[in-house]
């Protein structure tokens, strides 16, 4: 990344971002705390949509979310230990961080989701 002119701070946050999993790079700044903690819980979130009739977040409730985050089962390739390191980084109640990432999902949902058919149109 340094090779292509990043910025230290964008290089820390990318590396950060692994922090315990598969890099020692602590994250020091807010914006690498919730890197942190949302990498896992989009994850998390996505698996739950993807059950809905809906295959959406659009509809998703808080209460949903905390049912599949309390069931190890589900999605359990998805570190809730992790994503509640990442609310206790942050100083955050785990409600707070479920809540802002689903927030976040919903209003970002149909960009993603055109950007998604684009490269999927580009590799046929």
């Amino acid at each position: 990344m340094a090779e292509i002119g990043a910025s230290e701070e964008l290089i820390h946050a990318v590396c950060s971002h692994g922090y315990g999993i598969t890099v020692d790079i602590k994250p020091e700044h807010e914006m690498e705390k919730v890197l942190f903690a949302a990498d896992e819980l989009t994850g998390l979130i996505g698996a739950a949509a993807l059950m809905r009739p809906s295959k959406s977040v659009s509809d998703m409730e808080l209460k949903s979310l905390k049912k599949k985050f309390k069931d190890k089962k589900f999605a359990a390739g998805c570190s809730r230990d992790i994503i509640a390191k990442g609310a206790e980084m942050l100083g955050w109640e785990l409600d707070k961080l479920l809540d802002m990432t689903l927030c976040a999902m919903r209003d970002t949902e149909n960009e993603i989701a055109e950007k998604f058919n684009e490269i999927k149109g580009e590799e046929k």
